[in-house]
């Protein structure tokens, strides 16, 4: 299937909001084995809009703004190469009217544009959101109209627009997302080479640096598909921190809740953003935070003993695992994460620890990595998970 993701934008410097809708629509497709043949962003314009839907496209998903008006100028354009009209949609109506309702909110010109969509349209509307989209059978090929409001899209597309791709594909299949880290894309590919080159399976592998999204599809009808599946698992185990598509901190938060866990954090190198992208999945699993802006000031915060850095330096497996100790001790918390490095030695140590013991990791970094924040935050937990599911059979 030949699938185009287009961003209709009069600012295509400020496509942001787009970009999260087109992203989480590729992810979507990738996840059932639909590859992306383009990705474009242009201005509302009726040429252009004509050359991509007559350019071969099955499916068409068109991204617009988060103006009523300038969406309304592109449905116009879609009607007058689909050949149709504009119409009031009944069930656009009363979404947007008991949206109006429960926030007291005048039915006026904005909320007139987003009831109309195309007269052989099917409408995409929800009561919890001041938008509409549609879905529009052009011949033998699809237009998915959508604003560019992630949670409008995320709402509609499990319910709506999924079971239409089912349909389009025609294919009998399921699938599996495997989430690895601590991994190239070219190492996962030899590790599971024979598993690429089998034709009843479908592998996708998603890179974002060295946090990998590997989507799975197969044939309900593979006998040994159970085979195929524990195959990889055990190839990539070690790398493996989910078996769905959950990232790295959503993982973390659902684990520390689902074993009643706390967790307390001391950063130096990555500057609070363990903490800040915890605290967004849910903060209550955060017990204590320390930001330390150097060394000495977390010696002085955690009262280290001097004989531990004149034995063994200030940078080491020892003085880490001390302080993490001492941030257990201090906080009463069930598990520690204490990150300490240093950019001019390129060289950071993690160390994760609880009641049963801390481990400590160490990690070669580049302090000219434009990503090293990131990089070290993700590998931290990462290093978190694992601590949290030691006990767990499916993850050693």
């Amino acid at each position: 299937m030949r699938v185009a993701l287009i961003g209709i934008n009069s600012n295509l410097i400020q496509t942001s909001n787009q970009e999260k809708v087109i992203n989480f629509i590729k992810d979507k497709l990738y996840e059932v084995g639909e590859n992306i043949s383009l990705i474009s962003y242009f201005d509302n314009n009726y040429d252009s809009l004509r050359t991509i839907i007559n350019s071969g496209y099955d499916l068409i998903f068109c991204v617009g703004s988060e103006l009523s008006i300038y969406n309304h100028n592109i449905k116009e354009n879609l009607c007058k190469i689909f050949n149709d009209r504009m119409e009031n949609n009944n069930a656009c109506i009363e979404s947007i009217k008991k949206y109006c309702e429960m926030r007291n909110i005048n039915f006026s010109v904005q909320e007139e544009m987003e009831v109309r969509i195309p007269t052989k349209a099917i409408a995409l509307c929800d009561d919890k959101f001041l938008n509409t989209g549609f879905m529009y059978k052009n011949n033998s090929q699809y237009v998915i109209f959508l604003p560019s409001n992630i949670d409008f899209v995320k709402d509609n597309f499990f319910k709506y627009i999924m079971p239409l791709i089912s349909d389009i594909s025609n294919q009998k299949s399921d699938n599996i997302t495997i989430r690895c880290y601590g991994i190239l894309e070219k190492d996962i590919r030899t590790l599971i080479s024979d598993e690429l080159q089998n034709k009843d399976i479908n592998i996708q592998i998603l890179n974002k640096n060295l946090d990998n999204i590997i989507y799975i599809r197969y044939k309900n009808s593979i006998n040994n598909i159970n085979d195929i599946l524990s195959s990889i698992c055990t190839k990539l185990n070690k790398f493996i921190y989910s078996m769905d598509d959950s990232d790295l901190y959503k993982t973390a938060t659902y684990l520390l809740n689902l074993y009643r866990k706390k967790v307390a954090i001391a950063e130096t190198l990555t500057l609070g953003q363990i903490t800040k992208c915890l605290c967004l999945e849910d903060s209550s699993v955060v017990a204590d935070a320390f930001i330390f802006t150097n060394f000495d000031v977390a010696v002085k915060r955690l009262s280290l003993d001097k004989k531990v850095i004149d034995t063994y330096g200030k940078y080491s497996v020892n003085t880490v695992y001390e302080l993490d100790n001492l941030l257990l001790e201090k906080t009463s918390t069930d598990i520690a994460v204490f990150v300490l490095g240093d950019k001019n030695l390129d060289i950071c140590y993690i160390a994760i620890g609880d009641i049963d013991g801390i481990h400590v990791y160490k990690n070669k970094i580049n302090s000219h990595d434009d990503n090293l924040i990131d990089n070290i935050s993700n590998t931290a937990l990462f290093y978190l998970i694992k601590k949290l599911r030691q006990n767990d059979l499916q993850f050693r």
